[in-house]
């Protein structure tokens, strides 16, 4: 699992809204374990307790689970988007579009919405 941190958020919204896009498009799989919070704070060269809030907003929203002393794993049944984004999403994905590509272009559209 790839994240990127943008600068253009927080570091905690970064890394909550690219596991969430991980999870939608079908990249992270039901039940599939979550790296550890000090393991992807490591990775990331982040606080711990950024990361513990992303995960901990995940948990609230529906997206992961907890499980006390084995770590963080992604829900089942949550569709957040419909079923035809979601399929769009996992095309683009797998054609090799970046996951930094598809946040412009839907920050693009967000502010192309603004505009109007």
């Amino acid at each position: 699992m790839q994240i990127t941190l943008s600068g253009q958020k927080t570091i905690y919204e970064d890394i909550k809204d690219t596991i969430r896009l991980y999870i939608v498009s079908g990249v992270l799989k039901e039940n599939e374990k979550l790296p550890s919070v000090r393991e992807l704070a490591l990775q990331l060269s982040v606080n711990p307790n950024t990361v513990a809030r992303a995960y901990d907003e995940l948990t609230q929203g529906g997206f992961i689970y907890s499980l006390p002393k084995k770590g963080c794993f992604v829900a089942s049944g949550k569709e957040p988007f419909p079923n035809p984004a979601k399929k769009m999403l996992r095309e683009l994905l797998a054609s090799g579009v970046s996951l930094g590509e598809i946040e412009s272009a839907l920050e693009e559209i967000r502010k192309e919405g603004n505009e109007r």
